[in-house]
């Protein structure tokens, strides 16, 4: 039975010992995370209303916060998708890599590890800004969404390679 997965590669048709001991759930590490930022305000939002409601001190005369609108709550998570893609491009990154070589995996894993976590710190503001702009009671609500999804499209990927570049140093070093 031949053991390569290619007649002109020489790589082993399984993964190495040590990777099948340890798993692959690290892998969906970036499928995670964009799951999270992407459907996450949607979920917070409606609880951001509520407690708001009940903090509101109508006293102190500010306005009262607006309902979020269902069809924004249903189309935030389809823009935010297209504004999260770097996470969506380092899982299928992450994936290729590792199957291109598998020896290769403890690298792969501390690179992947490294731009998930480097991606998410902006993540983080964009998870708490969304919902506090959607129940805004404010006229002009929602700018600051639409420009922290229009950095997120432009500018994401930046911490992502800085973040993989990290993971493959600290791997290197950890090898020497």
């Amino acid at each position: 039975m031949p053991t390569s997965v290619s007649g002109d590669r020489g790589t082993s048709r399984y993964a190495p010992i040590s990777l099948q001991r340890h798993g692959v759930q690290w892998v969906f590490m970036p499928l995670i995370a964009f799951a999270i930022f992407a459907f996450g305000p949607s979920v917070l939002t409606p609880i951001a209303y509520i407690l708001s409601l009940l903090a509101h001190l109508s006293s102190f005369g500010g306005p009262p916060p607006r309902l979020p609108d269902p069809i924004s709550l249903l189309l935030e998570p389809p823009i935010l998708t297209i504004a999260l893609w770097p996470f969506l491009t380092l899982y299928r990154a992450t994936r290729g890599k590792l199957l291109d070589q598998p020896e290769e995996w403890r690298s792969i894993r501390l690179a992947t590890i490294g731009a998930t976590v480097a991606m998410s710190l902006p993540g983080a503001a964009l998870l708490v800004a969304v919902p506090l702009d959607m129940v805004s009671p404010a006229r002009d609500a929602g700018e600051g969404s639409g420009f922290l999804c229009l950095f997120f499209m432009v500018l994401l990927w930046i911490p992502g390679a800085i973040g993989w570049l990290i993971g493959r140093g600290i791997a290197w070093i950890r090898h020497l």
